[in-house]
């Protein structure tokens, strides 16, 4: 069982976007789809080379791409806010 926290992800807007299993520390950089645990604007279950935005100001987030053979949301830097629970 690996050690970590379950974060709060929200948009720059104040959205909250999703509850993710963040087992290292520092910066949010990407966001593996699985380990993704409560799912507020539909990123699980989008295509690869999809572009999801914000559900309240329409802001893109990132891309969703395959990194060390799993699916993940390459975040763009300034876009999210992590918070701690």
């Amino acid at each position: 069982m690996s050690q970590g926290r379950v974060i709060k992800v929200q948009c720059k807007c104040g959205q909250l976007l999703f509850k993710y299993f963040k087992c290292n520390r520092g910066r949010l950089i990407k966001c593996y789809l699985e380990e993704i645990r409560q799912d507020y604007t539909g990123v699980i279950g989008l295509p690869i080379g999809s572009r999801p935005r914000c559900i309240g100001c329409g802001k893109e987030l990132g891309v969703i791409q395959i990194i060390h053979g799993r699916p993940a949301l390459k975040l763009n830097q300034g876009s999210v806010i992590q918070i701690r629970t």
